[in-house]
């Protein structure tokens, strides 16, 4: 059983309806599993912490319509429950005129019904034609019911129910508009929950608030009318894994979080066992790991404590010296800089295994999908290969004096990025490793050879 909580536009409150409903159906004793359409990487940990299980992207743009239903099938338990939150509006995607990328697609994929938040406030009749309109611009999308938010109470519940009675669509409740709990956000959107000391307070509140605001019964009774999802022939995931062969060290603490969990599971099909490293506190990197990938997240946040932490900053310049294979993405990438120049201006030193630093700007300097085509040969990707991603940062590197980037991005005017050290590589890009499976061979293969050569092993 699964199903989708998609709204008319970005803002509406899929997120926080969404964690309420995970958290209302695990109180009734169903098992969650949660997936957010999209490359999103902050709204999944809400849901993630909800439902005690790991939200996986499912994007009907980096993966083919065959993976995507393999992420799918491959994470909703048995006898469970799959709830999928949207991406912006049901019908945004990659671009205009494409539905790839978009929740609709995803819907049309998975055959999966899809329950449409509609932004009541400030509508009546006007919001039959909202819900018409989103009905039939594609018929093939599975629009089951629909959820009013931000309503003046009950009777104006009542005019928004009568308008879209004729539409012949369920209306499965609604939610008020003076909420106590709201989310907090800044700069990439929402806090991340790592750093939210009344999650657990927030996700009881909006469990109450859903099972006081919805028809949750009415919900699993449509759902249960839906043939199961679709179960593809090939699967990217080896169905068997390599023994491990190699040690790699994933950064995580609160200034590194944002990792596709396909990504990590790709490269220990490939013999690599995953050591989970903290460049916060620790003090340096594990004796017996020969590898290192920094994802993305918030480290201009956390700029000081990442610098003050000097013994690990030079563990790491020196392991990239050595030859260890690094892979930096986001902020993974401004981590291997000279260092950080927070909105306040102030610089806070780091590796400074790439000669450039990372500054924070006034305003965003990238958004959406890239389409990273390599331009230079490096551990991870060949000359001419082209992989699937997204970008999403506030801050931009100084490039005097760079020149040879690894990648060009044809889908956003061939712009230039990511850098090359020895067996460090940097960028902006967070690529998905299921549009270019060779990507997790390859890193484990540099890190299998980083071994035998540190430890002399034939």
């Amino acid at each position: 059983m699964r199903f989708i909580v998609a709204g008319t536009h970005s803002g509406v409150g899929k997120t926080t309806i969404t964690a309420g409903i995970i958290k209302a159906l695990k109180v009734r004793g169903l098992e969650v599993q949660p997936f957010k359409v999209g490359p999103d990487y902050i709204d999944p940990g809400y849901h993630t912490h909800a439902s005690d299980r790991q939200t996986r992207n499912l994007d009907g743009w980096m993966l083919t319509p065959g993976q995507v239903q393999e992420v799918l099938s491959r994470n909703i338990p048995r006898g469970g429950v799959g709830v999928i939150e949207g991406v912006m509006g049901l019908y945004d995607g990659y671009a205009a005129d494409r539905e790839e990328g978009s929740t609709a697609h995803i819907a049309k994929i998975t055959n999966s019904p899809v329950f449409l938040i509609i932004d009541g406030a400030k509508m009546a009749r006007s919001a039959a034609a909202v819900a018409l309109g989103f009905k039939t611009l594609d018929q093939k999308v599975p629009i089951a019911g629909l959820i009013f938010n931000r309503l003046g109470g009950n009777r104006h519940y009542d005019l928004l129910k009568k308008s879209v009675e004729p539409l012949n669509i369920p209306v499965l409740g609604y939610f008020p508009r003076e909420l106590e709990m709201l989310l907090p956000e800044r700069h990439l959107g929402l806090v991340p929950t790592s750093e939210m000391s009344s999650l657990d307070e927030f996700l009881n509140y909006w469990a109450a608030m859903v099972e006081r605001c919805l028809n949750l019964e009415e919900i699993i009774k449509i759902c249960d009318s839906f043939p199961k999802a679709p179960i593809p022939q090939n699967t990217t995931l080896p169905k068997t894994f390599q023994s491990a062969r190699c040690n790699l060290a994933v950064a995580r603490d609160d200034s590194f979080t944002f990792y596709y969990p396909e990504n990590l599971e790709l490269l220990g099909s490939q013999g690599a066992s995953i050591m989970e490293v903290n460049l916060l506190k620790d003090k340096k990197l594990p004796h017996n790991c020969h590898g290192l990938y920094i994802g993305g997240g918030f480290p201009e946040v956390f700029a000081k404590q990442l610098s003050e932490n000097e013994s690990m900053v030079k563990s790491v310049k020196q392991a990239a010296q050595r030859g260890m294979p690094v892979y930096g993405e986001c902020g993974g990438f401004m981590y291997l800089t000279r260092g950080i120049k927070d909105f306040q201006g102030r610089f806070y030193p780091l590796t400074a295994i790439f000669d450039c630093d990372a500054v924070m700007t006034e305003k965003r300097q990238a958004l959406g999908y890239v389409l990273a085509k390599t331009q230079v040969d490096n551990f991870l990707t060949h000359q001419g290969e082209e992989t699937r991603g997204h970008e999403f940062h506030w801050s931009d590197i100084t490039r005097e004096g760079l020149t040879d980037y690894v990648y060009s991005f044809p889908n956003k005017g061939n712009r230039k990025d990511g850098l090359l050290y020895k067996n460090v590589l940097g960028s902006y890009a967070h690529l998905h490793f299921y549009s270019n499976p060779l990507i997790a061979q390859r890193f484990v293969e540099a890190c299998t050879e980083y071994y035998r050569n540190k430890y002399h092993v034939k």
